[in-house]
């Protein structure tokens, strides 16, 4: 009796269990749970454009024409010509750190030293260093600005004397001041170089060979200096010269030896500036009635090609200016917007980035901190043409 009232038991149990399984689902025949990687990402927010935003005001007055260095920590804008009473060189300047928006007034230059006529100025990497052709009555001078001590040295005058229009370039332990004119004639000699660690000068014998070169720009890529511009064949009659060619120097600075490059096959525009060392090229900025291109002359093969156009027209007589941020180009589109060429993509950006001083001035200091475009003073295309002591900044960042 016991075992079968036991038996009857376990057949009612595995009756049970049976019903049980065949009424629930199994695992397989269900979709699978949800879990955290089957639900949808989370979104995020896209950066903002970059905009320009208004720098404080120096405690220098504006000006044109200054040159502008970066240290690392601070833009350090000097020299050029004020025009806030009289229209003079000026050897004043002022420091910028962009991690504190704030200005500083730095040391007055040595008397004697006073910025205008060109480009001249350099980082060395602890000193700045600078000098100003001031054609024609000078002076001619330079100086050495320790930001650590706000302190200047003078340096020695050198062979060039009074010039403007004049091109530099730095070569890591050299600034090379190149070309330039005199009054109506072209300065002499045409170039020499600076080592401001040693405070001496040398001239630059081949450049020296073409006495009628004006510059529209200059070029280091680690070895060579690239001159492009203008040779005027009869440098001996001044500005009654009238024959002319295009000419595109490349100059191996250690062994003093030119090479002319042959411009037949390159694409040229009306205006053709060498703008910057790509890491393989020289990218030329073109512009011909309003249009902006590219050009890029590779030295290793001496083959030259072209560019895509900017998408936005921009005249360089006018209002307006650019900057070369180590690898790329930053040229206004009108007076809110900027439009930058890539030169590893060979390709360009448009950025409604607001109106700056960038868009609507000339000769303002202009300098690249690596993330930050500072862009400060300048002339403003209004009556009176002021010059004030404001600027914009933006940050685009490396590329």
């Amino acid at each position: 009796m016991r075992t079968a009232r036991g038996g009857v038991w376990l057949t009612i149990l595995l009756t049970l269990a049976a019903a049980c399984s065949s009424s629930s689902p199994s695992p397989s025949s269900t979709a699978p749970p949800t879990t955290a990687s089957s639900a949808p990402p989370p979104t995020t927010a896209a950066p903002p454009p970059p905009i320009w935003r208004a720098l404080p005001k120096a405690p220098i007055v504006g000006r044109i024409d200054a040159d502008a260095v970066w240290t690392g920590d601070e833009v350090i804008v000097w020299g050029g010509v004020a025009r806030s009473r009289n229209i003079e060189p000026v050897g004043d300047g002022a420091a910028y750190d962009p991690a504190q928006d704030s200005w500083r007034a730095i040391e007055p230059a040595p008397s004697g030293v006073l910025g205008g006529g060109g480009e001249g100025a350099a980082w060395t990497g602890a000193v700045a260093v600078f000098w100003a052709g001031n054609s024609p009555d000078g002076p001619a001078g330079g100086g050495v600005y320790d930001p650590a001590t706000d302190t200047w040295e003078r340096l020695p005058d050198g062979p060039l004397g009074p010039r403007e229009g004049y091109v530099s370039v730095w070569t890591g332990t050299e600034l090379l001041i190149i070309a330039g004119t005199l009054g109506d004639g072209f300065a002499s000699p045409v170039a020499a170089a600076v080592d401001p660690v040693a405070r001496s000068w040398r001239l630059l014998p081949g450049i020296n060979g073409f006495p009628g070169l004006i510059a529209s720009g200059a070029v280091w890529d680690g070895h060579d200096v690239f001159v492009a511009g203008t040779l005027y064949l009869c440098p001996e009659l001044s500005s009654g010269c009238t024959d002319t060619r295009s000419i595109f120097l490349a100059y191996d600075l250690a062994a003093d030896r030119v090479h002319e490059v042959d411009l037949t096959d390159a694409p040229m525009g009306a205006s053709s500036t060498p703008v910057g060392w790509d890491g393989s090229e020289v990218l030329f900025a073109l512009s011909d009635e309003g249009s902006v291109g590219i050009a890029l002359f590779d030295p290793a093969t001496e083959r030259w090609r072209t560019g895509s156009d900017a998408p936005c027209e921009f005249d360089p007589a006018g209002y307006g200016q650019t900057a070369w941020l180590g690898d790329r180009y930053v040229v206004p589109c009108g007076k809110d917007r900027l439009q930058i060429y890539d030169a590893g993509s060979d390709s360009w950006e448009v950025i409604v980035a607001r109106t700056s001083s960038f868009n609507s001035r000339e000769g303002s200091a202009i300098a690249w901190t690596g993330t930050d475009l500072v862009v400060w003073s300048g002339v403003v295309d209004r009556t009176g043409n002021p010059t004030p002591n404001s600027g914009s900044v933006i940050r685009l960042g490396p590329a």
